[in-house]
């Protein structure tokens, strides 16, 4: 014969989380550090252009 399944006990708290031991890893590229960044500086004159467009009209 078995005992039946134990149920926590509610009053009991739940062990709190631990840390995770490395970074959540994200959506973000990585910045290169071998290269230039031919993508980041064309996307930074496209903005300096509309800018000074932007002011122009103003």
């Amino acid at each position: 014969m078995s005992s039946p399944p134990r149920t926590p006990d509610p009053h009991t708290p739940a062990p709190a989380p631990h840390p995770p031991d490395e970074p959540e890893i994200t959506q973000e590229e990585s910045v290169p550090v071998d290269r230039r960044d031919t993508e980041g500086e064309r996307l930074m004159d496209q903005l300096g252009r509309e800018r000074r467009q932007k002011q122009a009209e103003d």
